[in-house]
């Protein structure tokens, strides 16, 4: 039995600590050898000379905290040194000027052997606490259609726990579908929602976003959809978020659209009367929503560690240099031709949220005007402060016949 014991303790000993010998340092490494000689020999002195009543009690003495000491020791090291986290996904430490990604061949998944090829450094531009990814896509390859079908199909969802939580947030209607659908084809990934109890048993949701039926909380996305933006909600996000802006007049316009159409069933012709007769579900009762866009936008700006602002303008027009600014962001491996068949295969959902085809006039009136004005300058006048890129100049929501 001792001979048993002394045995097993000391293979085992050896087996764990042998594996985790070539992340440490040559000192580290011998000054654990010194440590583990000293615990292996344990059993053969404790054990010596020692009758089974003694033994008994010497085992139940020694033996157990002893064991719990070497998984504890087992314990800091992983953490310490971050070897059980899986490549793509292992989290990183943010700091100002400088971020690790990696960019990809042209096709297919990335591999450690090409890993090691490819891998580059991206750099961030902080402005307070808005970060601005450097990325350059001059030396992307011409697009393949054909490997664009697969690369729908592979999309996975994390282990728990391995991914950074990192929001997605906006103002309802300001691109996030859209973005969620590019992220995921991109990265390869599934992404995540904060709306997850509500959205879990949509179909969309089920067959496409499959990483939001499940707790947020869990990090298996590589990113999660917000539209909250209350001061306690945003620094969950601890890595950081991607704050979706568009111009407020089309977001608002559209998500009064979406909401009379979808949720009271009433029909385009009907909402679009509302607005053109000023009726007061448009001019009043609405109100608190046009606050919405302007707090979404400054809650994220002022309490967010770590943001980047994608304009959605930018993202419609340059769509693959924002989505890889995006993906080098989430700490993602840069693979363009991922990113291409992204585009490529979602550049239908650009013209979903443009509703002026349906309007030939400014629904907005003077007193709204005023106040949506004054909400953008607000915003605009947060961003200049901080040294960040201001708002776009944003038409108004009117086209003539």
């Amino acid at each position: 039995m001792i001979v048993c014991l002394s045995t097993t303790w000391r293979f085992q000993t050896w087996r764990y600590s042998v594996n985790l010998l070539p992340v440490l340092d040559s000192n580290t490494q011998t000054y654990t050898m010194k440590s583990l000689r000293k615990v292996i020999s344990a059993p053969s002195r404790v054990f010596r000379g020692m009758d089974p009543t003694g033994l008994t009690s010497r085992v139940t003495r020694y033996f157990w905290p002893s064991v719990c000491l070497v998984f504890f020791v087992l314990y800091l090291i992983c953490n310490t040194y971050n070897v059980a986290a899986p490549p793509r996904s292992r989290r990183t430490k943010h700091h100002q000027g400088e971020y690790q990604a990696h960019v990809a061949p042209a096709a297919g998944r990335i591999t450690e052997r090409n890993r090691v090829n490819f891998t580059s450094a991206v750099k961030e531009d902080w402005r307070d606490n808005i970060v601005y990814p450097q990325v350059d896509i001059t030396d992307f390859p011409p697009l393949d259609p054909s490997v664009c079908p697969s690369m729908k199909e592979d999309i996975e969802i994390a282990p728990a726990n391995s991914m950074p939580l990192i929001a997605l947030a906006s103002f309802p209607r300001s691109g996030n579908t859209w973005s969620r659908s590019l992220i995921q084809i991109a990265t390869g990934y599934s992404t995540g929602s904060v709306h997850w109890e509500t959205e879990r048993n949509l179909p969309r949701v089920k067959d496409w976003f499959k990483a939001g039926v499940e707790d947020f909380m869990l990090r298996k996305g590589v990113c999660v959809k917000s539209h909250f933006y209350g001061p306690g909600h945003v620094p969950i996000f601890e890595d950081g978020a991607i704050l979706l802006l568009r111009n407020p007049y089309y977001s608002l316009a559209s998500e009064f659209l979406r909401f009379h159409s979808r949720q009271l069933n009433d029909t385009e012709d009907f909402i679009v009367s509302i607005m053109k007769n000023e009726d007061e579900r448009w001019t009043r009762n609405y109100l608190p929503t046009y606050d919405k866009w302007k707090n979404t936008a400054l809650s994220w700006i002022t309490r967010c560690k770590r943001l980047m602002i994608v304009f959605y303008e930018d993202l419609e027009r340059n769509t693959v240099y924002e989505l890889t600014r995006m993906v080098a962001f989430l700490g993602q491996p840069i693979q363009p031709m991922r990113i291409q068949c992204a585009v490529h295969s979602y550049a239908s959902m650009q013209g979903r949220m443009n509703h002026t085809s349906q309007m030939n006039f400014d629904p907005y009136t003077t007193a709204l005007h005023q106040l949506l004005d004054g909400y953008i300058e607000e915003v605009n006048r947060t961003l200049i402060r901080k040294q960040a890129m201001p708002l776009p100049t944003y038409k108004k929501y009117y086209q003539e016949t």
